[in-house]
This record gives structure tokens, C-alpha cells and sequence, in this order.
């Protein structure tokens, strides 16, 4: 029997590994933990690139072309709230830009032909928010990544 809804959801997954559609890379966060009781989980998002990030929903997927990863992390507004912000890591040019928009949770959904399509708010007023990809890059922001200990390490 699967959990009630919404906890079935991928953003509340207590860990997940996707292999890049070419095979080459592995991205794993191996253990993430609820945020606060009866919240998404987080954790370290780490790339057999040796790349990692921290404070990432284990809901992530790769774009048709193996180059891009879409994941949401969790950023701090006003010092005190959580909230996600998507985060594209380019895998080929080894950065990560996070989208300027904001949202309580978001649910990455498809990416195909250069289009990120997530769910924003998946269990409050749902809509769809959708990313052309490479093009939107340009108004996102670098977010720092550090090195990993190897994918799906634990911290």
C-alpha cells in the first residue's frame, strides 16, 4: 500500500539516484531528511562528476540531452522561511544557476526539447511553471557547488 497523498509525492522521498539519459552521469542524494515533521525532505546532491549541493529535494531529473539537471533547492527568505528555488546544473560547463523565482515547493515534472515543466505548489493551489532551457539561463543566478565525496555518499 503507497503512502496517502501527499506524502507519495517525489518531493517528500527519503532518497533517489537518476542516471543521466546518456548513461555518463549519476546523480544521488542518499539520504535526505524531513525539512520539519511532516515536510519534503532535503539533502546533498551529489553527481559522479564530483560536483555536490546541498539543501536539494530528492525530486530532480535530467533533460533528454544528458547536459542539464533540474532540481529544487532550498533557499532561505528573509533569513528564517524556507522556500525552493529551481537550480539548473549544467553538467557539461560544471555550474549551477538557480531561477529567480521563488515558491513554497516546487515539483520538477518533464524536461524534453529545452523545456523545464514543474509543478509549483503541488499540494496548495497548483500551477505550472515551465523553463526554456538554455535561454532562461541567462536571467538565473550561479549558485556555488562544492566537491563531492562520490554520488550518493553520505555527508
Amino acid at each position: 500500500m503507497s503512502e496517502p497523498w501527499p506524502y507519495d509525492l517525489p518531493i517528500f522521498r527519503r532518497a533517489h539516484r537518476a542516471t543521466s539519459p546518456d548513461g555518463k552521469v549519476e546523480a544521488a542524494i542518499a539520504q535526505a531528511v524531513e525539512i520539519t515533521m511532516g515536510n519534503p525532505t532535503t539533502g546533498t546532491l551529489e553527481l559522479s562528476t564530483g560536483l555536490a549541493l546541498d539543501r536539494c529535494s530528492p525530486s530532480f531529473l535530467w533533460s533528454h540531452d544528458s547536459r542539464y539537471l533540474a532540481v529544487p533547492r532550498y533557499v532561505l527568505r528573509l533569513g528564517l522561511f524556507r522556500r525552493h528555488r529551481m537550480v539548473v546544473i549544467d553538467v557539461v560547463e560544471r555550474r549551477a544557476l538557480a531561477a529567480p523565482e521563488i515558491a513554497f515547493h516546487y515539483q520538477p515534472e518533464s524536461f524534453s526539447d529545452g523545456i523545464l515543466v514543474a509543478t509549483k505548489e503541488p499540494f496548495n493551489s497548483a500551477t505550472r511553471v515551465t523553463w526554456r532551457i538554455p535561454a532562461a539561463l541567462a536571467t538565473f543566478r550561479r549558485v556555488a557547488m562544492r566537491a563531492a565525496g562520490g554520488a550518493g555518499s553520505r555527508r
